[in-house]
């Protein structure tokens, strides 16, 4: 019997996963934009690493974002302070013909 195709099972390493600090989320005054920013976010994770990831603004109050990052094949958040973040430039890619 032949197997079935794709991937079947846990994603690589996503039972490894360790989620950064973070906030709690803000009870009020959050902004959610139509389209979300893309950002680059340090995190800080318990063992006093430090990542820098590329991610999006899925939300934000005037000291916190909710940042938005893919890890282990699995999108991510995680209210972070907004000092954490800055702008991510995003160009569009051109096709050159072969």
């Amino acid at each position: 019997m032949a197997e079935r195709p794709g991937w079947h099972g846990i994603p690589p390493s996503a039972d490894r996963y360790v989620p950064p600090l973070q906030l709690d989320a803000p009870g009020s005054c959050v902004t959610e934009p139509s389209r979300s920013p893309a950002l680059w976010v340090d995190l800080d994770y318990p063992d006093g690493s430090r990542r820098t990831v590329k991610g999006f603004a899925m939300a934000w109050t005037e000291t916190m974002v909710l940042a938005q990052w893919i890890e282990y094949s699995r999108a991510r958040e995680a209210w972070v302070e907004a000092a954490r973040c800055r702008r991510r430039d995003l160009q569009p890619r051109t096709m050159h013909a072969a």
